[in-house]
Parts: C-alpha cells; structure tokens; sequence
C-alpha cells in the first residue's frame, strides 16, 4: 500500500513566511518579549523550531532503565520487608537512605554494624538486585558494610553492582561542612580505588550528585557544571594517587534530579553526556558512556493536594527516561507529608513499570533525536554548562569554590529570582498557589519516628591509607564486629565548614499560610475568612472574584460572598453576617471608577481590617486608597506579601517567610 502524501498539493512553506503571519498578527508588538520564553539561565526558547540533525546524547543503546525503589523506613525488619514487596513488584534495585543523607528528608533505615545489614537485606539477591547507598557522611562506612557483607555471603566480585553516594562536595554543599581536611579525605578514597581495583569489586564510589544543586534552588546549568567539576575532582584524586583515569572513570556515576519542567529535563540529561564526553578527551581518554542515575525532585514535591505529585513525577520520570538516564527513582507522592506508606510506594514503582512496560519508552534509544527544540535546548544547555564549569575550574575546582563560597553566592542569586517568581506566581505552583483546595482529604504516612546517627563510636586503629590498606582493614573490623559508628569516629577531623545551601521546597512558603488556617479551623470551628464584594451582574465580576477566591485560598483563607447583592446596604449586611474580617472587592474597571470608594468606606465603617480590591488601581490608586484600599491583588503581583500582610492583620502569628 502506497504512503498518502498529506502535503502534496500545496506549496512548501518557510520560516520566512511563518514570521511574516506572526508579525501581522503582534500588530507592532516586539517578538520576543511576547513569543520566547527563557530557561533560569537565560536560555531562550523559540516558539518554533525546524528539524535538526540528530545527536545522539543518550544512553548507547535501546532498552529497559533500571527501576530502583528507596528503602528509607527507621526499623530495620519493616524496611526489609517492603524492600522485598519492591522487588516482587518489579523493582530492580535499592536505594538505602540512612538518616542525615542528601536524600533522607527527615527518614532512612540505619544498619550499624554488618549483622544489621544483613538483617536489612536477608532474603533479597544481590547478584540480581543492584543497590544504591545515599549515606551522606556515613557513605564510607556504609559502603564498608555491604562490602563485608558481599564477602561473608561469598558472593562473587563481579556478580555485585553497588554504588555509593559518597560526594565531599556535596556534604559541603548541602550540610556547609566537610568530615575532614580535603587532601586526607582524598588519600582515603584512593585507598578505596585500589582496594576495590585489587578485589576486582564492581563498586562505583563516588556519586556526583546534582541533586543538591537542584534542591538548593539551584539552576538546570549550575546542576551540570557542579556535577561534571565535582566528576573531574574525583578523576584528578585518583590520578594523583597513581590510579588510571580509564579505571577512575569507572568509580564516577552521576545523579541528576527530574522535574516537572520536561523539555528542560530532558535537555539536561541529555547536555550532562556531552558535557562528559568533552572532559574525557580533554583528559586524552576516548569517551565512554555516563552512567547517570534520576531522582525526581524534592523542590518541586508539595504537603498540601499531594496527589498532583503523581502528575509531576509522572513528567519527569517521562523526561528523565527519554533523556536517557540509566536508572530512576521515583519520590512517593507522599513524601512531603511523611514517611510513605506501601500504597505510595507502589504507585512510585508502578509509574516507571507502566511508562517502560505499556508506553514502551525503552524501546528507542534516543526519541528526541532530530527535533530542533531538544537539539538546540541540549547544546545551549551544554555550552552555557561549559562556561560555568570554567569559572569554577578558574576558582580552584568545585571543592575550593565551596570552601570559598563562591558558587554558593551564584546559586543564592538564582534561589532568590525563584523565590520571586514563586511569590508572584510567575512560576505557579497547582494545588498551592494556583488551585488550591481547602478541603482537601487525608492521605496516610507510616507511623514511624525520625532516627539520627549517634556517632559515639570508638575509633578503630586502621593503617594509613596505602593502596587498599586501609580499606582492607575496615572492611576485616566490619566483619569482627566493628559498627557504623566506630568507623565514623575514625575519620577524626578537624571538619572543615562553609556556607550551606539547605534544601528547599517550592512549595513551602504558603504550605505555612495553610498550616496557620488549618490551626485556626481546629481551635475555633472555621477558617479565616475574606468577604467577596461582588459589584454588578454575575457576568461583570465572575472573572475577577474567581481570581480573588483562588489568590486568597492559596494563603488558607476561605472565600465567602461572590453573589450578586441587591445595593450596597445589602452587601453591608450580609458581610456582617458573614463574620468575615477582611473583604475584597471584584468587579470590572468601570464599576470601581463608579462605586469603588462608596464600597470600601462601607467596608472600612462595617469594621473590616482590611480591604482589597482585585485588579490594577490605575490612576484611582490615590483616591482608593484614601477611601480605605489597603492593597490591590492582580496578576503579577506578590501575592505571598499580601497574604502574609492578610494574615497579620487577622491577627494571625508567624512569619511565613523564615
């Protein structure tokens, strides 16, 4: 059967002529201030883009990624049992959170000697369930324990596939504190290189972990640059300590966190491989393939309607896939809430088991080849990336930028044009800032306690750190007896310390105006509430008071009104019986300019504490205001300020700003 040429017939079309229709249209407007949108870094995005010759930034080949699951429950017999409903259900691997990690918020299991790991891990096969340790600062230690565990199991050393999540720069960058002088910490580590090297353990130590960057507030470029300085500090560590940089390569991973912004996810999976590929000729090595782990993100998770979690890490799960990532947790939906219950974990499974098994990802090895948006965002992306990553090279490498806090001060400016952007809702947030459902149901969280470490250990006597020695002798006291904490307390010190970039979610600030109304409903039977002061017909001031009802919510504070009312005295009347204590008034720009001051001197001599009216003032901003305005909500503006200012003058306590 012949293809049906759908275009023959008509004439072929140039973006020459495309601009012409479009500048018709804009009558005069500048285009790009109405048609490109920009990235945080400045990037420009088009609004059409023409094919592209396709790269090929992704994994080297089709196929399935693995699917990991955390393992993050305090009570070591209960996180192994839902390991192994995570593994029966499809899951690949094992992330183990222990308490204090990037990744712990607020959880994690914490096996402290070689007995509990196998508790932790009784039943579950190692040579077919790869795991991940996120340890934070018991990284080592916890690595030392599955290797002892490896050997008293007899496992073969190839039949093992283990990464740690230990990351100097990360601890520096997430907690502002490192465990130990820089070049002591470094001579351990190749210690490790040689020790597994020697073992012939398929073991990748040391994870460059962009997640901290992304849950800083941190940029797409500022993740990339980070991840591929921190991955050459490591290959420059090893080189120095007499190991190969082709078996150092090898000890490097790389984990990047997805959101929900896919099309910039995917680029930046994309970007990290050529990033990559460039550093190892650089380094005079032919490139071999990343590996590149995926986490969707913690910024972008929200406590308040949880269940839209589903959808975000539904898109960037899709945008980490198609990016090309080689492995891919996904948060529960929960996990903003508490500690997730095995519902949350299964629906955090079953959203990769589903996009690789009935959607069928997997099954091209680089979907986003050829289109001119992704190709374009990619080396944009790559190249910005590239320019970051020389400033930190020319201030000493990732670790002294860290230590000197100068790529925290670039993060901090980033942090903070997101933080405006989240207050005005230029970067809307459903559920939260836009949407939001006061009465929203419960969803269930495991009742268990938050555990942090105690490192009261007694320190071991291990040799110097010496092509392997040290680690030997670690992972022999692992098997003797030794505990977490002994090891812990081995690393000694002085700790070094700098500036800490803690992790943010998006969603916090007005999760704290909601927390403050869900308060004030238990101790008195109703929420705070604001007075719709509709003027005219339902169809004059429906958009504007719908506007209102949604900005006012976001801050908890329910809306009540919005009718259309017989007359002023009659507004007056039911406000007062409302009990409302603030009022907004909404209705069109020609009703403001006739009723606008009557209505808020009303307002103002019925006792309202405050008075706002939904829209731009204009040139009526003096005369409104003199009759009782207090402020103007409108697109745009800073609705997190107004808020806060809403609830102060209700009488509510708390800076929801710190």
């Amino acid at each position: 059967m012949s293809e049906l040429d759908l275009a023959a017939g008509f004439p072929a079309a140039d973006e020459a002529q495309w601009l012409g229709l479009v500048e018709k249209v804009l009558a005069g407007r500048d285009f790009k201030r109405a048609l490109v949108s920009r990235t945080r870094d400045g990037l420009e995005i088009m609004p059409l883009y023409g094919q592209h010759e396709p790269g090929r930034h992704v994994r080297p080949d089709a196929g399935r990624w693995a699917v990991f699951q955390r393992v993050d429950h305090p009570d070591l017999d209960e996180a192994n049992r839902l390991a192994r409903a995570d593994i029966e259900g499809g899951a690949d691997g094992l992330e183990l959170v222990l308490p204090g990690a990037p990744g712990a918020n607020g959880f994690g299991v914490a096996p402290q000697s070689l007995d509990d790991m196998e508790r932790l891990l009784d039943g579950i096969d190692l040579t077919r369930v790869k795991l991940r340790l996120d340890a934070g600062y018991e990284s080592r230690p916890a690595l030392v324990l599955a290797m002892a565990l490896v050997e008293k199991l007899g496992l073969g050393p190839d039949a093992i596939d283990v990464v740690g999540q230990s990351d100097p720069a990360n601890g520096l960058l997430a907690d502002g504190r490192l465990a130990g002088p820089y070049d002591r910490i470094s001579a351990w580590g190749v210690d490790l290189g040689y020790y597994l090297k020697t073992n012939g353990l398929r073991v990748a130590p040391y994870v460059t972990d962009g997640r901290a960057v992304h849950a800083g507030g941190g940029s797409e470029v500022q993740e990339l640059a980070y991840s591929v300085a921190d991955a050459l500090e490591h290959l420059r560590m090893f080189e120095a300590g007499g190991i190969s940089l082709e078996d150092a390569r090898t000890y490097v991973t790389f984990s990047l966190a997805a959101d929900a912004d896919q099309f910039v996810t995917i680029a930046k999976f994309r970007a990290l491989r050529l990033l990559w590929n460039r550093v190892q000729e650089a380094c005079g090595m032919a490139p071999a393939p990343a590996r590149v782990h995926a986490e969707t993100a913690w910024r972008m998770m929200t406590r308040r309607d949880p269940w839209v979690n589903l959808l975000r890490t539904t898109v960037a799960t899709t945008a980490a896939a198609l990016g090309g990532a080689d492995s891919i947790t996904v948060m529960p939906f929960t996990a903003a809430r508490g500690l997730p219950d095995a519902f949350a974990r299964r629906i955090a499974r079953n959203t990769q088991l589903v996009l690789m098994e009935e959607a069928n990802l997997f099954r091209v090895g680089d979907p986003a080849a050829g289109s001119g948006y992704v190709e374009t965002l990619t080396a944009a992306m790559a190249e910005a990336a590239w320019k970051e990553f020389q400033t930190i090279e020319a201030e000493g490498g990732i670790v002294k930028s860290l230590i000197d806090g100068a790529f925290q001060a670039r993060m901090t400016d980033v942090r903070d044009r997101r933080d405006r952007d989240v207050a005005t809702r230029k970067e809307p947030l459903t559920g939260i800032s836009e949407y939001p459902f006061l009465a929203e149901l419960p969803v269930s969280t495991l009742d268990a306690p938050t555990w942090e470490v105690e490192h009261s250990g007694v320190a071991l006597e291990p040799p110097s750190a010496d092509h392997g020695e040290r680690y030997r002798a670690l992972v022999a006291a692992a098997r003797n007896g030794a505990t977490l904490a002994d090891m812990v307390a081995t690393g000694g010190g002085p700790w070094v310390r700098t500036q800490a970039i803690p992790k943010m979610r998006l969603a916090e600030p007005f999760e704290r105006l909601r927390d403050t109304s869900d308060a004030v409903l238990q101790a008195t039977g109703r929420r705070p509430q604001v007075f719709l002061a509709t003027l005219g017909r339902v169809a004059d001031f429906t958009a504007r008071a719908s506007f209102a009802r949604n900005a006012f919510e976001a801050g908890g504070i329910e809306a009540v009104g919005g009718i259309a009312f017989d007359g002023l005295d009659d507004m007056i009347a039911t406000y007062r019986e409302s009990g409302a204590e603030v009022a907004c008034i909404c209705g069109t720009d020609d009703a403001y300019g006739e009723q606008g001051k009557a209505v808020a001197e009303a307002l103002k001599a019925a006792s309202a504490k405050g008075v706002y009216l939904a829209g731009r003032p204009g040139d009526r901003e003096a005369d409104l205001r003199a009759a009782g305005i207090d402020a103007f909500i409108y697109a745009g503006c800073d609705i997190l300020a107004e808020l806060t200012a809403a609830h102060e003058r209700l009488g509510l306590t708390g800076d929801v700003r710190k």
